[in-house]
């Protein structure tokens, strides 16, 4: 299991899964700095006060990855936070079952082929994301989703990829989230339970499998040679490329 620093989860009472990219080393040799990067679970939850805090601490782009419907069932605490900017970016809306189907995926877990055809669908989307985050020039951007494990997911491993943090790295950060969301998992099987879902299926999907995010780097190695590859390959502008390689500590 990978060990988690003390300083890397951010304890905020009304979320799980809220943690900071940084320390990770770079392709120079050199630790991602602290405080640029945070990835998150749903915020809706944050108890009073939790926002301004983070806004204190430095936050000033919140990137919300969820669908449209999802935002307006669970409105973020942080859309109307002064001094930071809230935008509602969807990363998987458009994933599709036929999506899903078009795209060839390797065997292994079902989130495997949802990462992959993320990869191989959502590139315009993607791009969009990382365009805006390169807008901010000061202060921690944070990028959530529900869980803070899938389209996040998808994200950090992004971001981390552009800055060359070692595969082993980056799966080890997707992976820390099984050690953050047990009660989510538990809250949210409980209410599929009482809709009548297939609880078993819907528990699979809430699993943070090394498989899944190793499956995708590899597929994303494989095709495209790397994720600075993949990157120039769905247009990501170099302007873009190197204000977030600078936030990532990387020397352009």
């Amino acid at each position: 299991m990978t060990q988690c620093p003390p300083f890397r989860h951010i304890v905020m009472r009304g979320a799980y899964n809220l943690r900071d990219l940084g320390g990770y080393i770079n392709a120079q040799g050199t630790s991602v700095p602290w405080r640029r990067f945070l990835r998150g679970d749903c915020l809706h939850r944050l108890d009073e006060g939790e926002p301004e805090r983070l806004h204190f601490e430095g936050l000033r782009m919140v990137i919300d990855l969820r669908t449209a419907r999802e935002v307006r069932d669970a409105p973020s605490r942080l859309a109307r936070q002064r001094g930071v900017e809230w935008v509602n970016l969807p990363l998987f809306d458009a994933l599709s079952p036929d999506a899903l189907a078009q795209v060839e995926v390797p065997d292994g877990h079902p989130l495997l082929a949802m990462y992959v055809t993320a990869v191989e669908t959502r590139g315009e989307a993607i791009c969009t994301i990382l365009r805006r985050m390169a807008e901010i020039r000061e202060g921690a951007i944070l990028f959530n989703c529900t869980a803070g494990k899938d389209r996040t997911g998808v994200i950090a491993a992004m971001l981390l990829g552009l800055a060359g943090v070692s595969h082993t790295d980056i799966i080890g950060d997707y992976a820390l989230t099984q050690e953050f969301i047990p009660e989510l998992v538990s809250e949210f099987l409980s209410r599929a339970r009482a809709n009548g879902a297939d609880v078993e299926s819907y528990a699979t999907l809430l699993e943070s499998p090394a498989s899944a995010m190793a499956g995708m780097l590899s597929h994303i190695d494989g095709k495209y040679g790397s994720v600075m590859g993949y990157l120039d390959h769905i247009n990501v502008d170099t302007q873009t490329l190197s204000r977030l390689q600078v936030r990532l500590g990387v020397t352009v």
